[in-house]
């Protein structure tokens, strides 16, 4: 049963995560694969890696109000292979997002204007040898650290949602890289 003109808030994030091939340069699609789709030839995504039930859009009647994101380079892959300090600046240093919704470009900013929020505390034992190492993550470690989104976007009830990652460099060994979305979502109530 649900109850004309009375709504659920819900302050969650969405959050993705796609695999970045060891190869050169290409763009990564967030949000594309849902819950339980495919994430490598041997895994399928887990609450883990996203919390989008369905392909580009949230659930029907829940709408959202995004204010910020972040980006965040997993320090693990889902393969279990550890990320090297080279892909991760890769990463940072060539990659830029665009957030389209509806099919529509909404923002359109470098990898490295967007922090971490709560991803891992970074530290490498050896920077100079840029060898695989421990637990990255840009920007300062809290969940406060995202890119704001000065007047906020409007995701509504099925409309498709994209962020589009693109990145230039060539990626040593395979690298996920998670996205979250900010902000509030409104569902009616049942």
């Amino acid at each position: 049963m649900r109850y004309a003109g009375i709504e659920n808030v819900i302050t969650q994030p969405i959050y993705d995560t796609v695999q970045l091939a060891a190869v050169g340069g290409g763009v990564a699609n967030f949000f594309a694969i849902p819950l339980n789709g495919a994430l490598t030839a041997a895994a399928n995504k887990t609450f883990a890696h996203t919390n989008l039930i369905q392909a580009g859009r949230l659930e029907k009647g829940i709408e959202m109000t995004i204010t910020g994101l972040s980006l965040s380079v997993r320090d693990t892959a889902s393969g279990g292979a550890r990320v090297t300090l080279a892909d991760y600046l890769i990463v940072y240093d060539t990659g830029h997002l665009n957030l389209m919704i509806g099919g529509v470009s909404f923002a359109r900013l470098s990898a490295t204007l967007t922090p971490a929020g709560a991803a891992e505390v970074q530290y490498f034992s050896n920077i100079a040898a840029a060898a695989t190492e421990y637990k990255m993550g840009h920007g300062l470690s809290t969940v406060s650290n995202y890119y704001r989104i000065d007047k906020p976007l409007i995701l509504e009830d099925q409309e498709s949602i994209q962020v589009d990652l693109t990145v230039g460099g060539v990626i040593a060994a395979v690298t996920d890289v998670m996205l979250v979305l900010y902000g509030s979502q409104t569902r009616p109530v049942r």
